[in-house]
């Protein structure tokens, strides 16, 4: 089972990336509303521990920031015979 602690920091990790953060707070933004600059303080609080994300954001913030998954084509499918 997943802690908070260790969805955190994988959330630390994803958010390395230039940029990432300003991503996060305009898709969270457009979802739940508000302004983006607001969205990004409040994630780098989030990350700094200094407030505890709700879980309506970690969902929202899990779906954001999964790794995209490739697509199978037709030719990486496994026979069946």
């Amino acid at each position: 089972m997943k802690t908070y602690e260790s969805w955190l920091a994988k959330l630390r990790k994803r958010a390395q990336p230039s940029g990432a953060l300003s991503q996060w707070a305009e898709m969270l933004s457009s979802k739940q509303g508000g302004e983006a600059d607001i969205w990004r303080e409040h994630l780098r609080e989030i990350l700094e521990e200094e407030e505890r994300a709700s879980l309506d954001l970690i969902l929202d913030l899990d779906l954001i920031t999964a790794p995209a998954k490739t697509k199978q084509g037709p030719d990486e499918q496994i026979p069946l015979w």
